[in-house]
């Protein structure tokens, strides 16, 4: 017989109870995630290579109640009728002028993996899945604004980020316990394509130059535990 998870949500307490297979050890690092990250988080998107991608502002807010994960990106003064990739990153800190270290004037997207590590949460039209053959996300308008959001069950997308990875793509991890969203970065990339920028500017996954470059970064902040409004500290847990 099929193995059966059942989500029991009670009493502000969520647990996984695995029925067939006593193997719960397995379960622990996913039942933690999803205590521990329940809650309304923002991000203040500041603006990253300016002289390229524009004076780039907006927010991001993840709301997380019970098995329900949303996320909500507002981007505005980006680059116009293009698509911009944006995904949720691993570590606790935005890049700064010292990221350029290379000296060209640009944070190129290796540059600035350094501060922000590799993506977890490719915010794309899939939220299931980390890796998709063909991944889309969000264009901006002739203005260059736009809005994106999506919804997933919070326990298949914890499924496939805490699955084994027997080869990783470049700039993107699984996670190894829980998602802890408190302190991790957003980042918005993205500039037009007739951009004109130096061979010193790197990539990865053999993505176009002007597709990799990172124009806004924000930290998410915990601003509440619960959507009742009740209020905790920000920053990293």
């Amino acid at each position: 017989m099929k193995n059966v998870c059942s989500l029991v949500l009670g009493a502000g307490l969520l647990s996984l109870t695995a029925c067939g297979d006593h193997k719960s050890s397995s379960n622990v690092p996913l039942r933690d995630s999803l205590q521990a990250t329940t809650g309304h988080y923002e991000a203040s998107l500041i603006s990253m290579n300016s002289h390229l991608g524009g004076d780039v502002t907006g927010k991001a807010v993840v709301r997380v109640k019970g098995d329900d994960f949303q996320v909500e990106v507002h981007v505005g003064g980006a680059a116009a009728q293009v698509t911009h990739m944006q995904n949720i990153h691993i570590a606790d800190e935005c890049p700064t002028l010292a990221s350029d270290t290379n000296k060209d004037g640009i944070i190129d997207s290796v540059e600035g993996m350094n501060s922000y590590g590799p993506a977890i949460i490719p915010l794309d039209a899939d939220l299931k899945t980390q890796i998709e053959a063909s991944e889309t996300f969000p264009s901006a308008d002739f203005s260059g604004d736009y809005f994106y959001r999506q919804n997933v069950s919070m326990l298949e997308m914890m499924k496939d980020l805490m699955s084994k990875n027997p080869a990783p793509q470049a700039g993107m991890t699984k996670l190894k316990s829980a998602l802890d969203l408190a302190g991790r970065q957003v980042v918005i990339y993205g500039v037009a394509s007739d951009t004109q920028l130096p061979d010193s500017v790197a990539t990865m996954n053999g993505e176009l130059k002007h597709v990799s470059i990172p124009i806004a970064c924000g930290t998410l902040i915990k601003v509440a535990d619960t959507e009742d409004g009740s209020h905790t500290s920000g920053g990293k847990d």
